[in-house]
């Protein structure tokens, strides 16, 4: 499917959530289809489809239960040959569906170009796209609910402009949008026609409520008719035309219409066609069965290998060049700058994965400058901790040239003679202690005796030493008390983390 590239240079970027919208690849009445791309770390990049609702529906209810119903069914369905739908979500710009990317071609497309250069496509490939669809189909039939039973889904839209062909050699059957099941929140009124009319089974163009997986049968039917016969069964000039040859018309052999396809072959088509359920196929797995072993009996059986290569013999010019204009668009893009955030809030979905935030660099810059503050601080904490405990240490030792420390007591005159100096010199050297940390003390504890210095502490400056036979008058401690002047060498009183 050859996408037109959105145009970044007037536009800039585009973003649905966390996906950049690359270019429009369809657009219907209810809806539009992108290319998106997701990109990550290392340089990662993965295409993806998004089909967004239209903005003047997103207020209409029936078309956003609609939506939501197409994306709640064909979640349910994990087969190879079903286009998956791996997320739904909401965002500014509306409601939206993730799908899984097909680089290919719908089958209507491939009709169209054989059609218009007078060929074509071989009877082998028209077979294995038929039972590709038909084995999605049966898988989307068989879906099961919560409960174990069968959900009743039918597609009601089975058309070829909803199969595609991939360049891998699959081709899947999509767009749910208007399939039936027990469990949607709508309910096609009585009389009300939803789907394509010339794709329609009998029951289903006449309106009636009850239709079954048979109605999805007949529409595969008519879809490999005309992959075979390369015309149009009951397409009319106009749809009250084409309305009567669905529903009355007598349906004309592919046999006669097709002579090169084998008699085997066009009886199981024409079963699939037949008007009266009862004698239709009941399952698309009995079809496919049916249709596989007469392909297999007249050697027209291709393998999903030929359909490959027949994919890439006709459009594989267009896939490349879609390809070389898509790394270009990248690189213009990458190098634009960002016209919103990569990541916007969006509603959590089924296949949204958990993520635990992780801090970003500059964060962690920060908590790492944070941190450093914080270890100068304390450790500046422990220096002035350990000079005023070693100061207050060194002032309450005893001197040893002005002799005994004096005790509390009255004030009274006291006379200083030679004895207290020799008294002194006579008595044992107090020990003094080196200025060092005691051992086995740790932070904690120079915190605790850092906390117990509460009140702001004065430290006198230490008089001169005097000769011995100079008269000396003791030296009194100053009051515990607040002193008039603030001394310079007061450091704890200037502490600023006190």
């Amino acid at each position: 499917m050859v996408a037109k590239l959105l145009d970044i240079t007037t536009g800039g970027r585009q973003y649905v959530d966390r996906y950049e919208l690359v270019g429009e690849i369809a657009s219907g009445g209810m809806a539009t289809v992108y290319l998106a791309r997701l990109t990550g770390v290392g340089g990662f990049q993965r295409l993806y489809a998004i089909k967004r609702l239209h903005p003047h529906l997103q207020g209409e209810k029936e078309f956003v239960e609609m939506f939501l119903d197409e994306a709640r069914l064909a979640a349910g369905i994990h087969h190879p040959h079903v286009v998956p739908i791996l997320e739904v979500g909401a965002s500014e710009s509306g409601y939206y569906l993730v799908m899984e990317y097909v680089e290919g071609e719908t089958l209507a497309k491939l009709l169209a170009r054989a059609a218009s250069s007078k060929e074509r496509i071989p009877l082998p490939i028209g077979i294995r796209a038929g039972l590709d669809m038909l084995s999605g189909l049966h898988a989307a039939h068989e879906l099961r609910d919560e409960t174990g039973a069968v959900a009743g889904v039918v597609h009601r839209d089975v058309s070829p402009q909803n199969v595609l062909v991939g360049a891998d050699g699959i081709t899947r059957i999509t767009d749910f949008g208007v399939a039936r099941a027990a469990s949607r929140l709508t309910a096609t009124r009585v009389g009300q026609l939803k789907g394509k009319i010339a794709y329609m089974a009998p029951e289903q163009a006449r309106g009636e409520a009850d239709i079954d997986r048979r109605a999805d049968i007949f529409a595969a039917g008519i879809v490999i008719w005309e992959a075979l016969a390369h015309k149009r069964l009951f397409k009319a000039e106009s749809e009250a035309g084409t309305l009567a040859r669905v529903i009355n018309d007598p349906i004309p052999s592919l046999v006669k219409t097709a002579p090169h396809v084998p008699t085997a072959i066009d009886a199981v088509v024409m079963k699939a066609l037949d008007r009266r359920l009862e004698y239709r196929y009941q399952t698309c797995a009995e079809f496919a069965d049916a249709l596989e072993r007469a392909a297999i009996q007249t050697g027209q059986l291709a393998s999903s290998r030929d359909m490959q290569a027949y994919v890439r013999q006709v459009i594989g010019a267009e896939m490349t060049a879609q390809q070389t204009a898509l790394r270009a668009w990248t690189a213009r893009a990458d190098a634009e700058p960002h016209s919103r955030p990569l990541v916007t809030p969006t509603k959590r979905t089924f296949s949204a994965v958990a993520t635990e935030a992780t801090p970003s660099l500059t964060g962690m810059t920060e908590l790492s400058r944070a941190g450093g503050r914080r270890v100068w601080a304390l450790a500046a904490l422990v220096a002035l901790g350990a000079v005023g405990f070693f100061g207050f240490r060194w002032l309450t030792a005893p001197d040893l040239e002005q002799g005994p420390p004096i005790t509390a007591g009255p004030s009274v005159p006291v006379p200083v003679t030679e004895e207290p100096t020799q008294a002194a010199a006579a008595a044992p050297e107090p020990e003094v202690k080196a200025p060092e940390t005691p051992p086995g003390s740790s932070l904690e504890e120079l915190s605790e005796e850092d906390k117990a210095k509460t009140a702001p502490t004065e430290v006198s400056r230490p008089e001169p030493k005097r000769a011995p036979s100079a008269p000396t008058r003791p030296r009194q401690d100053p009051p515990s008390g607040k002193s008039g002047g603030k001394d310079p060498l007061d450091i704890l009183g200037t502490n600023p983390y006190r």
